[in-house]
């Protein structure tokens, strides 16, 4: 596997939820290749603003995403495919499967979007586990979804296992268990197999997490900050 393939997390996930449900801040995933730039995920609809500042910030325009690779099709981690029109959108075979045959059993489909990603001239369906980008591997970690997939690279000599909700957050591995699933044992599994391999995980709605001696080190803590607008005043909270 390639050394020259880095990661770089924009949008950073957070496993928050409400009475309403879950609020669906996810991780999103800067990557790069000899192929370019690529995105893992692109985040909810309310995740537009944050996305677009993190990619200016390190001054790269949109234009300049060639790929995205889609870990599923759940609404929080697919709604910006539409911000880059030029770029090659990668997905699983097995995740189209799936959404045909359950997008009316999954409240986290969002069918109008779905169904217009899945038109897109630009999307690309890939089958097995394949290295989708040099240096970048993607392996099958269904369970969350029926097609779920995951991302592995090498950096610095250490495996890293870009997980997105095949793990969401820290909890998942220390119980062995997800906290919802569309297929709850094969879920376990996709959390085994990770948690086997890697010496740091990525989650989708948490840091990342350092794997030593069999336990879990996350290396930021889990914090966000929600702003309220109340009689024109503003009012910052910390979660």
């Amino acid at each position: 596997m390639a050394k020259s393939a880095t990661y770089d997390i924009l949008v950073p996930g957070f496993p928050g939820r409400s009475t309403r449900g879950f609020l669906g801040w996810s991780t999103i995933l800067l990557l790069k290749s000899r192929e370019g730039y690529a995105l893992f995920d692109t985040g909810g609809s309310g995740d537009r603003p944050g996305l677009m500042a993190a990619l200016k910030n390190r001054g790269i325009e949109r234009d300049e995403i060639r790929t995205i690779v889609l870990s599923h099709l759940h609404f929080d981690h697919m709604a910006n495919v539409e911000c880059f029109p030029k770029a090659e959108i990668v997905l699983h075979e097995s995740e189209f499967s799936y959404v045909q045959d359950h997008k009316h059993d999954d409240p986290a489909i969002s069918i109008f979007q779905v169904e217009g990603l899945l038109r897109s001239p630009l999307l690309t369906l890939v089958s097995g586990e394949l290295e989708v980008l040099s240096g970048i591997r993607m392996i099958q970690t269904p369970g969350h979804s029926g097609g779920h997939i995951s991302l592995v690279m090498s950096v610095a000599g250490k495996c890293v296992v870009l997980a997105q909700d095949a793990i969401k957050h820290r909890g998942e591995i220390e119980a062995g268990a997800p906290a919802g699933a569309f297929d709850e044992e094969v879920a376990r599994a996709s959390i085994r197999r990770i948690a086997a391999m890697a010496d740091i995980i990525v989650p989708g709605h948490d840091g990342p997490l350092t794997m030593e001696n069999g336990g879990v080190i996350a290396s930021t803590p889990v914090s966000t900050e929600i702003g309220l607008t109340l009689d024109g005043r503003r009012f910052l909270l910390e979660a």
